[in-house]
This record gives structure tokens, C-alpha cells and sequence, in this order.
């Protein structure tokens, strides 16, 4: 139905509508969970429940809710006539009526029109109490206005929704009306109960983004359906950047470690293909006073290096555990016969954490330290006993 577009990404696979209805003065709720695959709109969950002022936790936050207010907090008037001012067909129905104070909608048939009315005190109290469950109102709608989106979608005369009968005859388009038993309707090859009807309805209006009904209640649902896209669209893109960064890195560790290896392997070969007698004396002779020098760059390393060692242990946070602190570690594992490379100027940590807001200030803290040339972290997540881990690798100066 609808086509490929940013905000089709970002509203997902599956929608939730919910219709608060009132039944035997008893308010109760409808929901209706749907599922876009391959083969069409699938119905993947649904419920008729009393409402306590809670939704079940079955149901995700993290999905768009659409909100159909059909209890007694909604006034529905049919007047005659279907001026394009609303402006007109309000003062008809409700003459004199502060709209400061009220949210409005109108569905217009072929000779009169339906117009839906709920202060907007009740609408604005019951939309935080979803907020408040972690729920994310993507659109609403009023009374059964929004019935207008799927009647032209099937030939069916009368349509029975929880408590009502709506009618294609203008005479009388809403009255009282309850089944005992479910119906099942065809909408578009669409197969729904009368139950979920409305619910149902106003998933379709999510989906396409478009309706011919008008209404103060309109407009605010295209902000909440704006504010639902712009909260995903952060979300995903947090993900999706974190998943480039990370990929970056991959590919730049691979890399790094392919040419490094290569250039080490030619600088070995240069140097066996340009030995001979003479330079290896000469080469012996250098050895010989580099140890000399050495062991006095060593004793002064050493003390360096106690010093730094120092200077980062005496600021790291009690909720932190170091478990492994390595200076100048090993390029490679030690094998028989082959040269030991270390890489000097490093420093390798690794521990466990506990409040991440204290590794962060530690990382903080390390960098700026005047012996501190760059601090890499290489690793931070969870392991097998579902502690947060990492490994960091500070480049000294």
C-alpha cells in the first residue's frame, strides 16, 4: 500500500492500535497488533480487556502505538452538509463551545458529516499515562471518525464496532448497537472482526500517513507521528553510526596488521640479502655499546616506568578492578629461534567495571596526564558472567 520512504524505515514491521472504549459504564480497551510481510498485513496479536489505567506488559513499547478514543469522554454530532470549513460545520454542531478547551474531528460522508469531540484536558492526561509506561503515541483518533480510511475498502452496508452500529445510510450513520458474538468483516482481502475494527483502521491511517478527515485532533496526531519518527530515526542512528565506527576500526586493524607484517618481512630480507662477514663484526661491535646504553635507558625506564604505573593506579576508581597491566607487551607469542619484539612506549590494561560513568572519567583522567601520548580502547562489553569488561592500550609519549 504504502511506498518505500524514510518514514515507512523508520515505523517499522509492525503496529499497535488500541481503542478505548466505554461498555455498561464500564471503560474498556481493544488492541490490535499488525504485521507487514511479504504476503500482505498479518495480525499477529489481539486483545479485549477493562481498562485500569495500565496496558499489558505483552504489548512492546518500542512499537508505534496509534489511540482511537471512543468512551464517554468523546461527544459524536451528525450534522447536514459538508462545507470545507470546519470552522462552519462546528458552530452547526456545537455552537457557542470554547475550542481553546476541546480537540475536534470530522468525518465528512456524501450529504452530512460526522464531527467528534473529547476535551483535550482527558486526551493530553491519558496520552502521559502512556508515556509513563514507556509507551510512544504515533497517532490518534476520535469517536469512529476513523472509520473513514477503510469504508470504501469494502461493500459491507453496516459495520458493528464494540458498542456501535455505523451505517452507510446518512439518515442515522452512528447508533447503539453490540453483537454478542464476533463479525467478521472483508476489508481489501482483509479479513478482521468487528471487535478490532477501529483498531484496525487506525493502523491503516498509520501506515499511509493520510487521511481526508480534518480536525485539531489531526494535526496533533501529525506531531506525535512526527515526534515517533524523529525519537526512531536517534535511536537507529545511534546504532547504525556505532556499527560504522566499529567496522572502521575492523577493517583498519586488519590492514594495519597486513601491511605491518609485510614491511617487517621486507625489512628481515633486505637485511640477510646485504649481510656479509664484515657487516656482521661491524654489527657486533654496535651491539656491544648499544647494551652498554642499554642498561642505563633501562634503570631510567624502570623508574619511568614505576612512576606511570603509579600515577594511573593511584586513579582508578574503587569501582573498577584491574585485572592485567602490561609495559612494553609482546608483538608477537616467543618462538625458538626468532627475534622478540616488544612494542615499546605501550601499555596495556585491562579490568573489570562496574559504574561505567567511572571509567569514563578514569579514561579522562589518563589522558591527561603529560607522560600520555594517545589512549586506545580495544575492548568494552560483557562476558560469560555478565560482567561489563574492557581493555585499553595507552601510547606513551
Amino acid at each position: 500500500m504504502a511506498k518505500l520512504s524514510l518514514s515507512n524505515f523508520l515505523l517499522g514491521k509492525q503496529y499497535i492500535a488500541v481503542e478505548h472504549f466505554t461498555f455498561n459504564n464500564e471503560d474498556k480497551v481493544a488492541l490490535l497488533l499488525v504485521e507487514k510481510k511479504k504476503e500482505g498485513l498479518i495480525i499477529s496479536k489481539k486483545d479485549r480487556v477493562s481498562y485500569n489505567g495500565k496496558i499489558a506488559e505483552k504489548w512492546d513499547t518500542k512499537l508505534p502505538f496509534f489511540l482511537i478514543i471512543n468512551s464517554n469522554q468523546v461527544i459524536q454530532k451528525e450534522v447536514s452538509g459538508i462545507d470545507p470549513s470546519d470552522e462552519k460545520l462546528l458552530h452547526k454542531a456545537f455552537p457557542n463551545t470554547n475550542w481553546d478547551e476541546f480537540y475536534y474531528e470530522i468525518w465528512r460522508l456524501k450529504t452530512k458529516s460526522v464531527i467528534a469531540i473529547s476535551r483535550k484536558a482527558y486526551v493530553d492526561l491519558l496520552i502521559e499515562n502512556y508515556k509513563s509506561q514507556k509507551y510512544t503515541i504515533a497517532g490518534i483518533s476520535l469517536g469512529v471518525c476513523s472509520i473513514a480510511d477503510i469504508i470504501n475498502y469494502s461493500d459491507q452496508n453496516e459495520f458493528y464496532t464494540n458498542h456501535q452500529l455505523i451505517s452507510r445510510d446518512e439518515n442515522q450513520v452512528i447508533s447503539a448497537g453490540y453483537l454478542e458474538n464476533t463479525i467478521t468483516y472483508t476489508i481489501n482481502d482483509f479479513q478482521i472482526e468487528n471487535r478490532q475494527l477501529l483498531p484496525f483502521s487506525g493502523i491503516l491511517r498509520l501506515i499511509l500517513n493520510n487521511t481526508s478527515n480534518t480536525g485539531s485532533i489531526i494535526s496533533y496526531s501529525e506531531e506525535l507521528y512526527d515526534g515517533y519518527n524523529q525519537k526512531t530515526f536517534f535511536n537507529k542512528g545511534i546504532k547504525i553510526m556505532v556499527g560504522i565506527v566499529l567496522a572502521i576500526l575492523v577493517l583498519n586493524f586488519i590492514f594495519f596488521s597486513h601491511y605491518y607484517k609485510l614491511a617487517q618481512e621486507s625489512s628481515e630480507t633486505l637485511l640477510v640479502n646485504k649481510s656479509s662477514i664484515e657487516d656482521v663484526n661491524k654489527i657486533k661491535q654496535r651491539i656491544i655499546v648499544k647494551e652498554e646504553k642499554v642498561k642505563g635507558i633501562d634503570g631510567r625506564m624502570t623508574s619511568r616506568s614505576s612512576l606511570i604505573i603509579n600515577e594511573i593506579a593511584s586513579r582508578v576508581p574503587s569501582s573498577i578492578l584491574l585485572t592485567e597491566l602490561t609495559f612494553n607487551p609482546l608483538e608477537k607469542k616467543v618462538k625458538a629461534e626468532e627475534q622478540i619484539l616488544t612494542k615499546d612506549k605501550t601499555i596495556i590494561i585491562s579490568g573489570t567495571i562496574i559504574v561505567n560513568q567511572d571509567f569514563t572519567k578514569w579514561i579522562e583522567d589518563i589522558e591527561k596526564l603529560k607522560w600520555i601520548d594517545k589512549v586506545l580502547i580495544t575492548h568494552f562489553g560483557k562476558n560469560e558472567d555478565n560482567e561489563t569488561t574492557f581493555s585499553i592500550n595507552l601510547t606513551l609519549k
